[in-house]
C-alpha cells in the first residue's frame, strides 16, 4: 500500500492525483467489495433503464473514471456511446487496458480535466462514481457549470458518492470525517475485506489533509448542484440504511434544465 509523503502536502491540493495516496492495482482488484458499492451500482442501472438509456443511442461522458470499474458497468448498454475522463495518467493506462480486454469498443478515454473537459449539450448523460467529491468545494460552481455545459437541455447527471454526517464547523467536520470512515473501515473490517480497510484509511488521511478528497454533507452537495442550471429528479440512500448520523453512500440524479 502506497503512504502519502510529505511532498503531498505542499502546494495546490485540488489536482493531486490518486495514484500517488492509493495503490492503483489493489484498488481495481477490491474496490467491488466496498460497503454498499454493489447495491450502489444497481440502483444507478435502475436510474439507466428508467431514462430510456437501453432503448435509445445516446452520449454518456463519465469522469472520474478512474480505473474503469463503473466505466465498465456502462458497456451493458450497447447504444451508449461513453467518453471516460479522468485526470491522472495512470488511472488512464489502466482504463484503457480494461476497456480493451473488456470490448470497450464504444469508450473513448480521456486524460483530461473535469473542470473543463468537453463541449456545449454534446451528452445525454454525465455519471460519476466516487468521483464528484475529488473535487473540493471551491471549485463546485465550476464543476457544476461544466457538467451543465457538456448536458443537452433534459439531460441527466447520475452521481454516485459517499456522504459525511451534517457538520457546520472545522471541529465537526473533522469528527464527520472519523465517523464515516470509522464506519466504513469497521464494516470492511467485519468482513474480512481487509484491503478495503486499508484503502479507506488512505482516503481519510487524504480527507483530512484536504489531499484529492473532499467529502461533503448531502445539504451542502445539493447546495452546490441546484445553484447553477439543475434540478432534483431523485435521490436514494443505498446505505447504511439503520442508521442517519454516519453519513452514507447515495446516488443522486439532477436533470439539466
Amino acid at each position: 500500500m502506497m503512504t502519502m509523503s510529505q511532498d503531498l502536502f505542499k502546494g495546490n491540493a485540488t489536482k493531486i492525483e490518486m495514484s500517488r495516496y492509493i495503490d492503483l492495482d489493489i484498488y481495481h482488484a477490491v474496490e467491488r467489495t466496498h460497503p454498499f458499492y454493489v447495491e450502489m451500482t444497481d440502483a444507478i442501472h435502475d436510474v439507466l433503464v428508467r431514462l430510456g438509456l437501453e432503448r435509445r443511442q445516446a452520449r454518456a461522458w463519465e469522469f472520474g473514471a478512474g480505473t474503469g470499474l463503473a466505466t465498465e458497468e456502462l458497456l451493458r448498454y450497447p447504444n451508449l456511446s461513453v467518453d471516460a475522463v479522468d485526470l491522472d495518467q495512470e488511472c488512464c493506462r489502466i482504463l484503457e487496458d480494461h476497456m480493451q480486454a473488456k470490448g470497450g469498443h464504444h469508450v473513448r478515454v480521456f486524460c483530461d480535466d473535469a473542470l473543463t473537459h468537453g463541449e456545449v449539450g454534446a451528452y445525454d448523460l454525465a455519471l460519476s462514481v466516487f468521483a464528484h467529491d475529488h473535487i473540493p468545494s471551491s471549485l463546485a460552481g465550476a464543476l457544476v457549470r461544466n457538467i451543465r455545459k457538456n448536458l443537452k437541455a433534459g439531460g441527466h447527471y447520475v452521481m454516485g458518492g459517499e456522504f459525511l454526517p451534517h457538520y457546520e464547523t472545522e471541529d465537526q467536520w473533522r469528527r464527520a470525517l472519523y465517523t464515516y470512515h470509522g464506519f466504513i473501515v469497521d464494516h470492511a473490517l467485519r468482513n474480512e475485506h481487509f484491503e478495503v480497510a486499508q484503502i479507506e484509511i488512505s482516503a481519510l488521511r487524504s480527507g483530512l489533509y484536504r489531499i484529492g478528497d473532499f467529502k461533503r454533507h448531502e445539504a451542502l452537495f445539493e447546495a452546490e448542484m441546484l445553484a447553477d442550471g439543475f434540478r432534483l429528479d431523485s435521490k436514494i440512500k443505498i446505505g447504511p440504511l439503520e442508521s442517519d448520523d454516519v453519513g452514507g453512500v447515495f446516488v443522486y440524479v439532477f436533470e439539466a434544465i
